[in-house]
């Protein structure tokens, strides 16, 4: 079936989103949500398995940690420069151990709760020559000032800056003895005290959201196609459909999937926010100013689909949250992965009480699934 009439249901948008309603990591929800996804896998004829680790509720303990250790170094400097030095250094390789995806952490402690990765596979016709991983996330997020509408255009470069921060509060004894020194260390400090605060605002006074657009479509593209490619098989590629929990709480979901599964030369097309009324989108650059590429490989055929199929193309984009999404962490890695997206400019409804089923669009998510019916075909073309 030609990609521009596959079959397109957004049902489950509405049953994950309405029916269930927020589904915080670890939650009660989420494991709902699980179950309902194992379901629609079973109601396909295909097998699906759950598999279950240790996570967290939130990212805001993982950087209020990281913030308070920080923020110590100059209380403990005055009394002892070597402990001072210390806090500082450990802040700095905490925030980078979490910004690289580090497997072990000392971090890892706060994971005290338990979450789940639905996944199934599709065989292909003949023997497979190549596995092409189709990934959302089933947890929604939580509100508060951070991702109110008016601040989420600068949110990339607000995480940025306050990882830069982190740095230059490390390094505090090196640059420090000069005038202009102090003063970076200064509103270096300042910044990660304001970071902290709205980081605990979101934990105090947030709402848990919906998660129509972030990220039950998601999930509802990567069902869709199940359905499509189950009963019209790809000839060369073996297709795994994978639905993370803990993408909110710090990629969590992904880093087990990697750490537990040997995904060597796999390719990973992820699927966050597809309902939105925007254009359609392929990230180019995830995870901010610094964060990681897109494959170029993937990119080059988003193109060729685009010319293919001009109705379904799919413009570049660079960045879109400014933070992480499944996808980062496989392209972290060296793997090879590419995020669709419907966007232009600032998320809409990012992490905020009107990602609901009310205000999603239909003809965007039936183009976002389309589009990547073309892909995913095109990519077995290849193979």
């Amino acid at each position: 079936m030609p990609a521009s009439e596959v079959e397109v249901d957004s049902s489950l948008i509405f049953a994950l989103s309405e029916g269930i309603g927020p589904r915080p990591p670890t939650s009660n929800q989420e494991h709902v949500a699980a179950e309902v996804i194992a379901g629609e896998f079973e109601e396909l004829g295909l097998s699906s398995k759950i598999e279950y680790f240790d996570s967290q509720r939130s990212f805001g303990p993982t950087y209020l940690v990281m913030f308070l250790i920080a923020l110590l170094a100059g209380p403990l400097a005055r009394r002892s420069r070597l402990a001072g030095t210390l806090a500082g250094l450990v802040a700095t390789a905490l925030g980078a151990a979490e910004s690289g995806f580090a497997l072990r952490s000392p971090l890892n402690l706060l994971r005290t709760r338990r979450s789940q990765n639905v996944w199934s596979v599709i065989e292909p016709e003949s023997a497979p020559q190549q596995t092409i991983c189709l990934v959302s996330h089933m947890d929604s997020s939580r509100s508060g000032l951070m991702f109110h509408p008016r601040f989420t255009p600068y949110l990339g470069r607000a995480s940025f800056a306050a990882g830069v921060a982190l740095m230059l509060n490390g390094v505090a004894p090196l640059i420090s003895w000069m005038p202009p020194g102090r003063l970076l260390v200064k509103a270096a400090r300042g910044l990660i005290g304001l970071s902290a605060l709205l980081v605990l605002e979101r934990e105090l006074r947030g709402e848990d959201v919906p998660g129509a657009n972030d990220n039950a479509s998601g999930v509802a593209a990567c069902l869709n196609l199940a359905r499509q490619f189950d009963g019209d098989r790809l000839e060369h590629s073996r297709l795994v459909i994978l639905v993370t929990g803990s993408e909110e709480s710090g990629v969590i979901g992904m880093r087990e999937f990697l750490r537990r599964n040997d995904t060597e030369g796999w390719i990973f097309i992820n699927f966050d926010g597809v309902s939105a009324d925007a254009p359609l989108r392929v990230l180019s650059r995830e995870g901010g100013p610094t964060g990681s590429k897109a494959d170029p490989d993937l990119m080059a055929t988003a193109e060729r689909v685009g010319r293919k199929h001009p109705e379904l193309a799919a413009e570049p984009l660079l960045d879109g949250s400014g933070l992480p999404y499944d996808a980062t962490a496989v392209n972290a890695r060296g793997g090879r992965a590419i995020t669709i997206a419907n966007q232009s400019g600032a998320i809409l409804n990012y992490h905020w009480p009107t990602d609901s089923a009310a205000n999603i669009s239909e003809p965007a998510f039936a183009k976002a699934v389309r589009f990547a019916a073309a892909l995913v075909e095109e990519l077995d073309g290849e193979a």
